[in-house]
């Protein structure tokens, strides 16, 4: 059949609609593979950071102490500012930006975050900061040798957190050393759990310090057992490795309470402990439910490890007026006192050094039943560049898997 001029006009029409269709799909395409493959490299590092977003304005008044936590870390750390902000009547006010503890530390490289104080969750984070800037700039923005410099206050361990009726057949297996091998045994079905399906959760590592800790532990036991506790930097992208963590990672469940970070996980939890057999959680979140839900009960991984309510003063920094490092160490010494840790215990976390009535031992012993303990084994995180590696890699091998 002849086609018409307005035929020939139409076909035209319609090809060029297809092709401009699919030209637009291919950069969709390759938009979603650079937004999961390319983020910011850090100095001296193999292995790509994050993007931070949505970061406050670099600049504050001359008298405010902007100060960068974890969400997690809010409650404590809320009350302390207010008290703070109060006693010193103006002359000082310290304002808060939450961050993940790896994205902070990104964003203060890279010159989109200037906080005179950062707290994230592990010392790892400001010690590689520490190095990566001196690298960078030939100066100190950290000393991590000065009590003022890197100081913890709080601590507070990963615990699994699960049901008594599943803690009955759970914490035979996620209580001793065998942890993480007997995850991975549930997850591929040749553990059954008397419940049926097996599925557990965490937070996501690339935007939650919790996260991070349960992906660190995951490799330091895979270490650990393979006689390879000294080469965690190299096994954190090993091939093996992987294969086991993601066979390990078959019963996670990656949803927006994961994605959203340590607290909402936890809250989508206690609202239905139908959603995961177990998740991994804070020790002092768990104990802030445990009275209104007793049917609540933690298992400590063994060896587990700790996040630190900690405090890091970038004294090095150029952006720091004299009235803000006097704010600072002023507001340092205020989170040292007796009052402050003893708000601390309020909020359920162990204070850094305890005795007489800093101690959050009656509490623990007050939901002893519900699986809270005086006592666990802990280890110190990888090396930082360990982490990092691992986290890129659980990126792509178990999160864009899970259609993220």
């Amino acid at each position: 059949m002849k086609l018409t001029g307005i035929g020939k006009l139409v076909v035209f029409i319609l090809a060029v609609g297809v092709a401009l269709g699919g030209w637009r799909w291919w950069q969709q395409q390759q938009a979603t593979g650079m937004a999961l493959r390319k983020s910011p490299t850090t100095p001296g590092n193999s292995t790509p950071g994050t993007t931070i977003k949505d970061v406050p304005p670099t600049t504050v008044a001359d008298n405010e102490i902007l100060f960068v936590i974890t969400p997690a870390k809010k409650g404590w750390v809320s009350d302390q500012i207010k008290a703070f902000n109060e006693q010193s009547a103006g002359k000082y006010r310290v304002i808060t930006s939450p961050a993940p503890s790896r994205e902070g530390m990104h964003a203060i490289l890279n010159g989109s975050l200037k906080p005179i104080l950062w707290s994230p969750g592990s010392s790892i984070w400001p010690q590689r900061l520490s190095e990566v800037w001196k690298a960078r700039n030939a100066s100190t923005l950290v000393d991590m040798n000065d009590p003022n410099g890197h100081r913890v206050f709080l601590r507070s361990p990963l615990v699994f957190l699960t049901t008594k009726q599943k803690a009955k057949f759970l914490r035979p297996l996620l209580g001793g050393t065998q942890a993480w091998q007997n995850i991975r045994e549930l997850s591929l079905g040749k553990r059954r759990a008397p419940w049926g399906k097996f599925k557990f959760s965490h937070a996501d590592p690339n935007t939650s310090s919790s996260g991070a800790i349960t992906l660190s532990l995951i490799l330091a036991d895979y270490g650990q057992r393979t006689g390879q506790s000294g080469a965690l930097d190299r096994l954190a992208s090993d091939k093996k490795f992987w294969q086991y963590a993601t066979e390990l990672e078959k019963g996670f469940v990656y949803d927006k309470a994961s994605i959203a970070g340590t607290t909402a996980l936890t809250k989508a939890f206690i609202a239905d402990t139908s959603r995961y057999d177990f998740i991994t959680a804070y020790e002092n979140t768990a104990l802030d439910f445990a009275a209104d839900n007793p049917n609540l009960t933690v298992i400590y991984p063994n060896p587990t490890a700790v996040s630190e309510g900690d405090v890091t003063f970038l004294s090095g920094a150029g952006w720091i007026t004299p009235t803000q490092r006097e704010g600072a160490l002023a507001f340092i010494a205020f989170l040292g006192s007796k009052q402050a840790l003893e708000d601390g215990l309020k909020y359920h976390f162990r204070p850094a050094q305890s005795g007489g009535s800093l101690s959050l031992n009656p509490v623990l012993s007050r939901f002893s039943g519900q699986g809270f303990s005086q006592s666990y084994s802990s280890i110190e995180l990888p090396s930082y560049q360990a982490v990092n590696t691992a986290i890129f890699q659980w990126r792509l091998k178990v999160a864009a898997k899970a259609g993220n």
